[in-house]
C-alpha cells in the first residue's frame, strides 16, 4: 500500500478518523520516533547520559549544539587549531622557555 500525500492538516486528522492509518502503523512509527529521539540524546554531547530528559529539552540541546559547530566552523583554519590546541598543551614552552 503507498502512501498518500495529505494537502492539508485536516485531510490528515480525517485520514486517522477515517481508519485509513491502523494503531499498528502509528505505534510503528511512534516506536521509531523514541529511537531517533534516544539516539539523538546519546550523538549530542551536552545532553545528560544519566537521566531522561524532555523532547523539548533534547531539541534544544541539538540546536545548541549545531549552532555551536556552526560558530567553530565560520572560524578562520588558523583560530580553530588555537581552540584545539589550547593553553595546557604539553607541547608549548612556558613563558621563560622551560617545557611544563
Amino acid at each position: 500500500m503507498k502512501a498518500q500525500r495529505c494537502v492539508s492538516p485536516l485531510q490528515a486528522v480525517m485520514g486517522v478518523l477515517e481508519g485509513k492509518i491502523t494503531k499498528h502503523e502509528a505505534k510503528a512509527e511512534a516506536t521509531q520516533v523514541l529511537m531517533y529521539l534516544d539516539r539523538l540524546q546519546q550523538l549530542v554531547p551536552e545532553c545528560p547520559k544519566d537521566r531522561p530528559i524532555s523532547r523539548l529539552e533534547l531539541i534544544q540541546a541539538v540546536i545548541d549544539y549545531i549552532c555551536d559547530l556552526e560558530d567553530k566552523l565560520a572560524l578562520p583554519l588558523d583560530v580553530q587549531e588555537d581552540n584545539e590546541i589550547g593553553d595546557d598543551s604539553v607541547f608549548e614552552d612556558n613563558a621563560d622557555g622551560s617545557k611544563p
